[in-house]
């Protein structure tokens, strides 16, 4: 049975959903990450995701500039580096180093991927569109690597105010 409510107490239903972590570097080398829930695959052939980034975030501005970015899927325990690159801006400060993300250089892209990461795709540009308030942005990967931990789990939004954890699945 359904019944009528407003759309905002519809959406408190939606978790949990996915969240990435999206890393640029500008073309002075600043590194920058951002945890990015509006995100979803577009296409499979060739792979290529859709960031959902507002237009004032400094990785919105890296990714117009650059034309790469790179999608980390954060493991569960990367709740607290997760939390800290969706809630503290860009700008004026260094959110990799601040948080202790561990980096390494990507293959295709000058953005570094995130080590402890459950999985990170590098991606070029293919365009941004605006349907509504938030630019989508379309990005085509061209690498991918895996966390060769099997037992790492992957962090979910699972509550609204941005409440992490993983998901578990019972047998």
């Amino acid at each position: 049975m359904q019944k009528k409510v407003d759309v905002e107490k519809a959406l408190e239903r939606k978790y949990p959903e996915q969240v990435v972590l999206v890393t640029t570097r500008n073309k002075q080398g600043k590194n920058n990450v951002m945890a990015v829930g509006w995100v979803t695959m577009a296409s499979s052939e060739p792979v290529m995701f859709v960031l959902g980034i507002d237009e004032e975030a400094f990785t919105y501005q890296n990714i117009l500039e650059t034309k790469e970015f790179v999608v980390s899927f954060p493991s569960e325990k990367m709740a607290k580096e997760t939390l800290f690159a969706g809630t503290v801006h860009g700008y004026n400060r260094d959110k990799i180093k601040e948080s202790g993300l561990k980096i390494q250089d990507a293959e295709t892209v000058k953005a570094p991927i995130l080590v402890d990461a459950i999985a990170n795709f590098e991606c070029k540009l293919v365009e941004i569109t605006k349907p509504g308030d938030c630019p989508l942005i379309v990005g085509q990967v061209e690498c991918a690597w895996e966390n060769t931990n099997k037992k790492l789990k992957r962090l979910y939004t699972v509550g609204k105010n941005h409440k992490l954890a993983g998901v578990r699945i019972k047998k």
